[in-house]
């Protein structure tokens, strides 16, 4: 049973670091915030993922009022979630960086 108790504290340590993840500050790069609340689904260098429906965001066709609108407000239909919490500066900063840094 002592061992069962440590096994537990052990995996609910470890667990809890990965909690430690703060949103970043309003004031973040487009960078940061891109790598934030993007990449886990669109991968750090915009390829997304065809298999999982996850469109590769590097090749939009969307400009920079487009993409605001789509982060803030979400598409009818689209599995992307829509990200409300952002400010428009902050949207507008992953939107700039988005098709300065990543677009190909």
């Amino acid at each position: 049973m002592k061992l069962y108790r440590v096994g537990f504290a052990l995996v609910t340590a470890f667990g809890l670091s990965a909690c430690g993840n703060d949103a970043p500050s309003a004031s973040a790069s487009g960078a940061k915030l891109y790598n934030y609340y993007c990449a886990d689904c669109h991968h750090a260098d915009g390829a997304g993922s065809f298999l999982e429906g996850v469109p590769a965001n590097r090749t939009t066709n969307l400009n920079e009022a487009q993409l605001v609108r789509l982060i803030l407000h979400g598409h009818e239909g689209s599995k992307m979630p829509v990200f409300s919490q952002l400010q428009e500066e902050q949207a507008e900063r992953i939107a700039q960086y988005l098709l300065q840094e990543l677009h190909r």
